[in-house]
């Protein structure tokens, strides 16, 4: 059985920065290891390999990471789901400007603009 994503609540007290951005390109993607399970499952927890993507900011919902119109490149950790360009939607990060990270254990639709926002008042982020 897959994991949920992480409550908001969870991952935005570590979060430097919240932003809403697009996937322009992806700069690296680290070799995906090989499965080694069951080779009858029909559904696996099989993570997604890293990736270093950039990322074109529309909107800055918190932190100095960027301003609106920048472009970033953040690591995608080894995780449930992988990014491509076109991929848009509310990125929470972590990190210092040239080394950025995105959080959180599924892509950019797993919370909304409007839950950020909240989440983001609610844990005094500006």
């Amino acid at each position: 059985m897959a994991k949920p994503p992480e409550q908001i609540d969870e991952v935005l007290p570590t979060a430097d920065a919240a932003v809403l951005a697009e996937v322009t390109r992806v700069v690296q993607q680290d070799p995906q290891k090989p499965y080694t399970g069951d080779p009858m499952a029909t559904s696996t927890p099989h993570p997604a390999a890293r990736q270093v993507v950039e990322l074109k900011v529309s909107k800055v919902l918190f932190g100095s990471l960027a301003k609106a119109g920048a472009t970033v490149q953040a690591v995608k950790p080894e995780g449930a789901y992988a990014l491509r360009a076109g991929n848009h939607g509310p990125f929470v990060l972590k990190g210092a400007t040239g080394k950025v990270e995105i959080l959180g254990r599924f892509g950019p639709d797993t919370w909304p603009e409007a839950l950020v926002d909240q989440a983001a008042k609610k844990h005094g982020k500006q």
